[in-house]
């Protein structure tokens, strides 16, 4: 590949990360990390959410994701609710505290988005959206 193509897709790499403010330490409003806050996000888009599958599909080293979720479940955000068929499996879900956690979070995610597209015609935000979805299109069978 082109080192001028490379450079640009990693200025622009540098710039959405800048703009989604994912080098804070926290995620918007909260005492979270972009990565507990993906966490809580998956646990709650999955029926019966294991720690193994979060490791495999999110590519987290397994001792970390042990750490946070230690840090979630102290915090009350999630449960671990052992498997009837078998013992040895625990199923990870959200507590209500954990879901308010993540509805809040949800709210400022949207505002965020529509804040970075005020001012943007219809159009072109449609042309936005289209673009980044071409993307995830090309790269999605990569991950």
């Amino acid at each position: 590949m082109d080192k001028e193509i490379i450079y640009d897709i990693r200025q622009f790499n540098r710039f959405y990360t800048k703009i989604l403010g994912l080098f804070n330490d926290q995620i918007l409003d909260t005492n979270y990390s972009l990565t507990e806050t993906r966490i809580l996000f998956e646990i709650s888009e999955r029926k019966d959410c294991i720690a193994n599958n979060l490791v495999q599909d999110l590519n987290i080293d397994r001792s970390y994701m042990s750490r946070i979720l230690r840090k979630l479940e102290k915090e009350e955000l999630i449960e671990k609710n052992s498997s009837i068929k078998d013992s040895r499996k625990n199923f990870l879900i959200l507590t209500k505290k954990g879901e308010n956690l993540l509805c809040k979070i949800n709210i400022q995610s949207d505002e965020q988005i529509n804040q970075l597209f005020s001012g943007l015609t219809d159009g072109e935000i449609n042309e936005i959206r289209i673009s980044m979805m071409v993307i995830k299109g090309k790269l999605d069978n990569k991950f």
